[in-house]
């Protein structure tokens, strides 16, 4: 079971539902393609937007991989990727 007190836990389950989200707007995207397949207009844009929907859910499983903190001071501005135990 997933604990989302926990960071960890939290990102499994967000993991989970990224994953899932994709999986149906693929699935969606694939029937109304065939759907539309005799109007090359109308597969060619809706084939577009599938591979928005794709690069969306890449960017958003990129960013639950990838930690960053911005940090602005007197010194100057610091820019970390990695988590506070990874360091």
């Amino acid at each position: 079971m997933i604990d989302l007190n926990t960071p960890d836990g939290r990102r499994a389950a967000a993991f989970a539902a990224i994953l899932g989200g994709c999986a149906v707007m693929t699935i969606f995207a694939a029937v109304g393609v065939y759907i539309v397949r005799k109007d090359v207009g109308l597969s060619f844009w809706l084939a577009m937007a599938a591979h928005v929907q794709i690069m969306l859910g890449l960017t958003a499983f990129t960013a639950l991989f990838v930690k960053r903190s911005f940090k602005a001071g007197k010194d100057g501005i610091e820019i970390t990727d990695m988590r506070k135990g990874d360091e």
